[in-house]
This record gives structure tokens, C-alpha cells and sequence, in this order.
């Protein structure tokens, strides 16, 4: 797989050597969903925020109920950009994996990614779990009513 399919975008710096995000988790397989809003969650009010989905989860994602459940491949990503200045800022995805891979965060695979797209964390994130305990449907935040 080339590196423009990966999650993180390509970095051109040598100096840089954290890695690049698993290309299994590919942000060339997402599409916009809704319009961008600022971020009522991640560092609330200062990140305007673009949530991006896959095939998979594009049906369950844009009629989400609480009863609505992603099957495994569904990848959802949140783009952050800077309400202030519009750079770019952090991304945040999730991917559904198979039953039994991690209960207490809903069977999800949290990824964190910095500005420039590098790989800062990745797994069974606590902090990600906690707060998406907390979701509408499957552990998943629906659009808030101003970006749909």
C-alpha cells in the first residue's frame, strides 16, 4: 500500500522518527459527513472539527440511533483545524474491531494523530474509552444538530 493511503499523511522530514499510523486504518477510505462544527469535545471550543466515515460505517453513522450498532471495519475520524487561525490540528479515529478486542471501550481501536499526521497513540486508550462510554449509539457521538 502506498503511503498516501495511510491514515497519517506522508511526513517529508527524515528528523521526524515516530511512525506513520497502520495502513490497515486508511483516511483515503473516508468521506465528509455533515459540515464542519466547532468541537463541543476535544479541547472544547478552540478546534473546529470534520468527521469523516467509511463505506462501512456510513449507513449506521448517519442515522444513528441508540440502538445502532458499526460492524467491524468501521472507521470514523475527526479532523481537528484551529477556530482562530485554520491550521491544521490533531485528528482522532476509531475503528471497530472484532468482538472481544477491547469490551470496555465498545470493540473500538482509538488512534490519536498530531497535526502533521504522525502517530501518537494507538489501541485500547483509556481515556478515549471513558469518555465514549458516554456516546448516543456503539460507543459513537452522533453530529451535533448545527452540522447535519
Amino acid at each position: 500500500m502506498s503511503t498516501a493511503n495511510r491514515l497519517a499523511p506522508a511526513s517529508s522530514s527524515q528528523a521526524d522518527a515516530r511512525p506513520p499510523a497502520d495502513p490497515g486504518v486508511d483516511l483515503q477510505s473516508v468521506h465528509p459527513v455533515g459540515k464542519a462544527f466547532v468541537s463541543r469535545g476535544h479541547f472544547a471550543g478552540q478546534w473546529t472539527a470534520q468527521v469523516a466515515v467509511n463505506e462501512t460505517a456510513l449507513p449506521v453513522y448517519t442515522l444513528l440511533a441508540p440502538s445502532s450498532r458499526f460492524d467491524v471495519g468501521s472507521v470514523l475520524v475527526k479532523k481537528h483545524t484551529s477556530t482562530r487561525t485554520s491550521a491544521p490540528g490533531p485528528s482522532f479515529a476509531m475503528s471497530k474491531r472484532e468482538a472481544g478486542f477491547y469490551p470496555e471501550g465498545g470493540d473500538w481501536e482509538y488512534v490519536v494523530l498530531d497535526a502533521e499526521g504522525h502517530l501518537e497513540d494507538r489501541g485500547k486508550l483509556a481515556l478515549c474509552a471513558r469518555c465514549h462510554a458516554e456516546a448516543n449509539a456503539d460507543w459513537v457521538f452522533g453530529l451535533p444538530t448545527e452540522a447535519r
